[in-house]
């Protein structure tokens, strides 16, 4: 039976729970960064972040480039933040958005290193070249937090097929699932 956890405060809560994904993956970041990641997720959480996943990411970057000076470096911000988010999320959406990782990869990284240009390095330099690895500690978070159903279970195994990802595979593993890869010719 799954214990539930009252926290009173959602930036603790998130605070815990990417400390343990960071563990679990092996990844070392920056402190500026964590604190980043926590805000980010405690916006998506509690809402008034969420409205932007209603948009395609080509339209938040058209926003961007719509305007200039801060307002674009505030709207490049958000649709790196809305990718991360995406991406490690929300990566079972993709399809039915008509989206790919290296797609939601590629927008993220490029508007991050845009707003690098504008302030220099620090979070967003580590955002920028790590997308893919920040992606997957988002995942992992989210992986803890989320219901463990079969089905999850299933979308697990077969983003692992589909990636083969050592990440995914020990995350399998945890779950009593310890992943073959198929065969050659095998049929998946």
């Amino acid at each position: 039976m799954a214990a539930i956890d009252a926290s009173a405060n959602i930036r603790d809560f998130f605070q815990a729970q990417l400390s343990e994904a960071l563990s679990a993956q092996g990844v070392q970041t920056a402190d500026a960064t964590r604190d980043y990641l926590v805000e980010l997720m405690a916006g998506f959480a509690n809402g008034p972040l969420v409205a932007r996943l209603g948009f395609p990411l080509v339209t938040l970057l058209e926003r961007a480039l719509a305007v200039a000076g801060r307002e674009r470096e505030a709207r490049l911000r958000e649709l790196g933040d809305t990718s991360l988010f995406l991406y490690g999320f929300l990566p079972d959406s993709f399809e039915r958005r008509g989206l790919t990782a290296e797609y939601v990869e590629t927008m993220g990284g490029r508007a991050y290193r845009a707003v690098v240009r504008v302030r220099g390095g620090g979070v967003f330099a580590e955002l920028a070249s790590r997308f893919r690895e920040m992606g997957g500690v988002l995942d992992e978070v989210r992986e803890r937090t989320s219901l463990r159903t079969d089905g999850e279970l299933l979308r697990l195994y077969q983003r692992w097929l589909e990636s083969g990802s050592d990440s995914l595979a020990r995350r399998l593993a945890r779950r009593g699932v310890h992943p073959v890869p198929p065969s050659r010719g095998e049929i998946n």
